[in-house]
């Protein structure tokens, strides 16, 4: 008889309790092995051969039978055929695990790329909703779940806005979104990150953060063995612990060739009726590949302070500092001090006290303290980012330094103040009387405001001005993948050579809510 499994919620409240109020337990001993979270998830996308039904099945069973909880990020059209074909005991097997998403129709044209590509950061989140909520309310509902653990896209049909959104189509574990899935359109140094508002396991590296084993190659065993052993080793040696990435996709047991590639090939979109069930392995093959596989796993469990853990852990384990505990003075005088003394015409995300604070972070709070002691307040810490998103449009271009009365920079702070705190992104353009400067420029301002503030308790005369920036770059846009044709096009589903310079466009826009996101001991 199985032991009753308590809800997810319920779980993760006792985690978070026990990380808060017994923190002992949760920090790291002298000479206690580095932990190393395995994060093992499954793309569940193949709707067309009922094979991969049973392949769910049996990957479900054979990590539950080891005592380990996957994610399953489930397309909304899978989850409706197991429905249909009256998989109750798939859909029950796979209740067992974490339910993510995986899109509506993963390879139907349009894809999310596709139907993004000319869309900016506002229009282009609507469009995702319109298009992915149904889905994902249809694998919330078939599966019983609440909240989706995670979304990733299918194949390289990436984009931004989908990070924006996943609040508005239930993906938001413990009330915070997660991106997993794996690609190089944007990343941070091999390491999960925040960007868009979510919590991201992206672009982890292979061999440094992500890792798989080739199913169907007896050789290859023994090396995959040893290349995620090394793997833990230099994380454990190197960063005292972290994170590795693994994923399949169930159907890759049973197939010869993936499902999409067999329909929907370089733009091809042929009418439901003429859809075809990829070709099937034969049964030998696939049991050989399942008996592999969990030589693979069994090892991995050996490794020293390996855990595994789903997506709708991530949050506890990454919590956001600057969302829950916010900035304390000290802090924010940090960060001011550090873009007042900038060595080049450049901004950056800091990691100040164990809090990483994006650029969209520093400016809510330099906004919102400037803001306090213009009106004669004082800003009362500690100051919680709730969260911007980056502009939605190209910021205007720079001209040579400027300097800013105070009263034309007390009007631009308290309108930027209400621009915030009502659409909850950065501005684009910062208006300063008739003229608009570029919010990268006006953060410089901010903080040499706020460290002048801080300094002399008192505002300076309608004389007096302050710098604004001139040209100042945003760093983190350095992270968005250059527009090569193999980006978008190397994916077999979409046309060769197929580019979306606009999404990169948004997506460094974007890069204003990028920063590292620090794990919790």
């Amino acid at each position: 008889m199985q032991s009753p499994r308590l809800p997810l919620w319920f779980a993760l409240c006792l985690s978070f309790l026990s990380a808060h109020l017994c923190p002992r337990l949760h920090a790291a001993e002298p000479g206690a092995v580095p932990r190393i979270d395995v994060l093992l998830w499954f793309d569940t996308e193949d709707y067309l051969l009922p094979a991969d039904d049973d392949a769910c099945l049996r990957l479900a069973e054979m990590l539950q039978a080891r005592g380990i909880r996957a994610t399953f990020k489930v397309v909304g059209e899978k989850a409706r055929v197991l429905e249909k074909r009256g998989r109750t005991d798939v859909i029950a097997a796979l209740q067992k695990h974490d339910i993510g998403y995986h899109a509506n129709f993963h390879s139907v044209h349009p894809t999310p790329t596709e139907y993004l590509a000319e869309c900016g950061l506002l229009d282009g989140m609507a469009e995702f909703v319109r298009r992915e909520g149904g889905g994902a309310a249809d694998v919330r509902r078939i599966f019983g779940v609440q909240t989706l653990a995670c979304y990733g896209q299918p194949g390289s049909s990436w984009a931004p806005q989908a990070h924006a959104a996943l609040r508005d189509i239930g993906v938001a574990p413990a009330g915070v979104p997660c991106y997993v899935d794996e690609g190089s359109h944007v990343g941070w140094n091999n390491q999960p990150f925040w960007f868009g508002g979510a919590l991201n396991v992206y672009n982890m590296g292979n061999g440094r953060g992500y890792t798989r084993m080739d199913l169907h190659q007896p050789a290859a065993l023994e090396p995959a063995k040893k290349t995620v052993s090394a793997m833990a080793e230099r994380l454990a040696r190197e960063n005292g612990g972290g994170l590795i990435s693994i994923y399949y996709h169930p159907c890759e047991w049973v197939h010869q060739a993936f499902w999409d590639r067999v329909n929907f090939s370089r733009g091809a979109n042929p009418p439901r009726e003429e859809w075809k069930a990829p070709p099937q392995r034969p049964a030998a093959e696939t049991e050989a590949a399942f008996q592999r596989f969990g030589e693979y796993i069994d090892h991995i469990r050996t490794i020293p302070g390996v855990r595994f853990i789903t997506a709708s852990e991530l949050p506890l384990i990454y919590p956001d500092a600057v969302r829950r505990e916010g900035a304390t003075a000290a802090e924010l005088a940090e960060i001011a001090q550090q873009i007042v003394n900038r060595p080049a015409a450049a901004v950056d995300c800091q990691v100040i006290a164990g809090k990483a604070f994006s650029l969209a972070d520093q400016f809510e709070l330099l906004t919102l303290a400037v803001g306090s002691r213009l009106e004669g307040n004082q800003p009362r810490f500690p100051l919680v980012a709730h969260g911007l998103l980056g502009p939605d449009n190209v910021p205007p271009a720079g001209g040579d330094a400027l300097r800013l009365g105070w009263p034309a920079f007390r009007a631009a702070t308290l309108d930027v103040r209400d621009f915030i705190q009502s659409q909850k992104r950065v501005p684009a353009r910062v208006f300063i009387g008739a003229d608009a400067v570029a919010p990268a420029d006006f953060l410089v301002a901010l903080a040499v405001a706020y460290d002048s503030l801080r300094k002399t308790e008192t505002i300076p005369g309608a004389e007096s001005e302050l710098p604004l920036g001139a040209n100042t770059e945003v760093l983190p846009a350095r992270h968005i993948a250059r527009d090569l044709p193999s980006l978008f096009g190397g994916w077999v589903i979409h046309k060769e050579g197929f580019r979306a310079p606009k999404v990169l466009e948004v997506a460094r826009l974007q890069a204003w809510t990028l920063k590292p996101a620090l794990r919790k001991e």
